[in-house]
C-alpha cells in the first residue's frame, strides 16, 4: 500500500540522516481542508494540508472526535500512523501530518527532480490529446478544455454543473469501458489517497496512460512511493505562511483563499 509504505519511507529517512523529529505544534480541522503544523528546532515550521472530504467527514461513524483539544500533544509518528488508518477523520489529519513532514524532508533531500515551467505545456497537449480527470478539479478542467474537447472526467460526489455538460461523465471508475482507459494523460486529485481509491487507479491505468499525474494540496507528500508504483508527476504545494493559511482553513476556506500564501510545484519522475 502507498501510504503505509511512505509511512516507513519518512521514518527511516529520520533515522538514516540521524535527525530529531518535529513536534507537532498546530491542528485545525478546518471545512475545506485540514492542516497540520510541524515544528523543528533548526528549519522553523512546516505545514501539510488535505482536504477533508464531506462525504468522509459526514459519515454518522465519524460524527464524534473524541481526540479534539489533544492532538498536539501527541506524538508526531503516532499522527502520522493515522493515514494507513479506512477513510475517516483520523486519516486525514494523518496524510496532513505525511504532507508537513514530506515539507521538511524536501529541505533535507534535495535529490527530486523539480519540472520548470508550467505543467501543462511540458505535456505536450494538443487537440487530440485525451485526457482523464479522476476528481473534479475546476480550474485544471478550464485550462485542459482550451487545448482539447477529449476529456473524460470522473466524479463521485462533487455535482456536476452545465459548464461541463460538454464532456464525458461518470460518477464511477467502474462505469469506465476498456477503451476509455487508454487515455494519453490522467490527471487524479491527491484526494484518492484519502479515499483508498489511488492502488486501484493505478493498477488500471499504469500500463495505458501515457503520463499520469497526481495533483492538489493533498498530494504533498514524498513521492518515491508513488513513483514505484507508476505515477509520473506529483504536483503539491509548498505553504510558505503558515499562519495566514490555518487562519483561513479555521474560517473555512479552501484553496481559492491559501493558494496566494502557497507554492505549486511538479516533481518528475526520471
Amino acid at each position: 500500500m502507498i501510504l503505509e509504505k511512505t509511512v516507513e519511507h519518512l521514518k527511516q529517512t529520520y533515522i538514516s540522516h540521524n535527525i530529531q523529529p518535529p513536534k507537532v505544534s498546530r491542528v485545525v480541522l478546518g471545512l475545506g481542508y485540514t492542516g497540520v503544523e510541524i515544528s523543528t528546532q533548526k528549519a522553523g515550521s512546516f505545514l501539510g494540508l488535505a482536504a477533508t472530504v464531506p462525504s468522509i467527514v459526514n459519515n454518522i461513524d465519524c460524527s464524534k472526535i473524541e481526540f479534539a483539544g489533544n492532538l498536539t500533544n501527541k506524538a508526531l509518528f503516532e499522527l502520522m500512523d493515522w493515514s494507513i488508518e479506512p477513510p475517516n477523520i483520523k486519516k486525514i489529519v494523518g496524510l496532513a501530518t505525511i504532507n508537513a513532514i514530506s515539507q521538511h524532508i524536501f529541505k533535507i533531500k534535495s535529490s527530486y527532480t523539480k519540472l520548470n515551467g508550467d505543467l501543462l505545456s511540458e505535456l505536450n497537449i494538443d487537440i487530440d490529446t485525451k485526457i482523464m480527470v479522476i476528481g473534479l478539479m475546476k480550474p485544471l478542467i478550464h485550462k485542459l478544455s482550451k487545448m482539447t474537447k477529449a476529456i473524460t472526467l470522473v466524479e463521485d460526489s462533487i455535482p456536476l454543473t452545465a459548464e461541463f455538460n460538454e464532456f464525458k461523465f461518470s460518477n464511477k471508475i467502474e462505469q469506465l469501458r476498456n477503451n476509455d482507459f487508454s487515455t494519453d494523460i490522467l490527471f487524479c486529485t491527491g484526494t484518492t489517497l484519502i479515499n483508498n481509491t489511488i492502488e486501484k487507479i493505478l493498477e488500471l491505468f499504469r500500463n495505458k496512460a501515457r503520463k499520469i499525474v497526481l495533483i492538489g494540496p493533498s498530494a504533498s507528500l514524498v513521492p518515491d512511493v508513488l513513483f514505484e508504483n507508476g505515477v509520473n508527476i506529483v504536483g503539491g504545494m509548498e505553504i510558505l505562511n503558515s499562519k495566514a493559511t490555518l487562519r483561513i482553513l479555521q474560517e473555512g476556506g479552501g484553496t481559492k483563499l491559501f493558494k496566494q500564501y502557497g507554492k505549486k510545484y511538479n516533481l518528475i519522475n526520471k
